[in-house]
């Protein structure tokens, strides 16, 4: 008897190839969809990258080109980088703060507009140690505007970037403040007395000290 021999019928081939076929479309979809994924991820991740670096860069230099020259003094380090503390060129460094000042005499509200005009505001005043800096560049011969008013005369004294005034850090001369016409406050020096705060008539031309926040890089 011949042997009989069965041959794969033509359908049933074409049936495997399909199922291969479909089953190394999802593989390659899956593959393609992951990296598609990956690279978005990488894409946003590197757009935040250089948002938070560009953005912190961007405000340092248009900070640094405002001023035609800064002093800066080495503050510590933070991480494994160096901090700067840095001031404009013929402004004084103490603390976290910038001083400046003035070399001619203004009105109180003529005096805090300029202040601001060079991105600060008159001095405001938070501790002895600050005040002991301060009078050190300061001509006895003179008095200087400080950030400090009573607008309506009534005794409410503010500081002019809103700091609350405290009561444990008032350095008037005895007996000052002692009118409701005079409104802004003056640091001046007396004879036998030193140097102390004072309130004057807001219209009086003096002298001022402007204060602004170091610039760190």
């Amino acid at each position: 008897m011949e042997g009989l021999h069965i041959m794969p019928q033509e359908g049933q081939h074409q049936g495997r190839e399909k199922a291969e076929w479909r089953s190394q479309a999802r593989l390659w979809s899956v593959a393609m969809i992951c990296i598609g994924l990956l690279s978005t991820c990488f894409i946003v991740g590197c757009v935040v990258t250089y948002q938070l670096t560009y953005g912190k860069t961007s405000t340092k230099l248009s900070q640094l080109h405002t001023y035609s020259s800064l002093t800066c003094f080495s503050e510590g380090t933070r991480g494994a980088e160096k901090v700067w503390g840095c001031c404009p060129g013929p402004w004084m460094s103490f603390g976290s703060s910038c001083y400046f000042i003035s070399t001619e005499r203004k009105f109180w509200a003529k005096s805090e507009k300029n202040c601001i005009a060079l991105g600060a505001h008159l001095v405001v005043i938070n501790t002895k140690a600050e005040q002991n800096f301060i009078i050190q560049h300061l001509n006895t011969s003179f008095a200087y505007f400080l950030g400090l008013s009573d607008p309506q005369g009534n005794g409410d004294w503010q500081w002019s970037d809103k700091t609350p005034y405290k009561e444990n850090i008032r350095f008037w001369h005895n007996n000052e403040p002692n009118s409701p016409d005079e409104r802004c406050a003056t640091i001046v020096s007396w004879e036998k007395r030193g140097w102390a705060w004072n309130d004057v008539v807001c219209e009086t031309n003096e002298y001022s000290i402007c204060e602004m926040n170091k610039i760190y890089l």
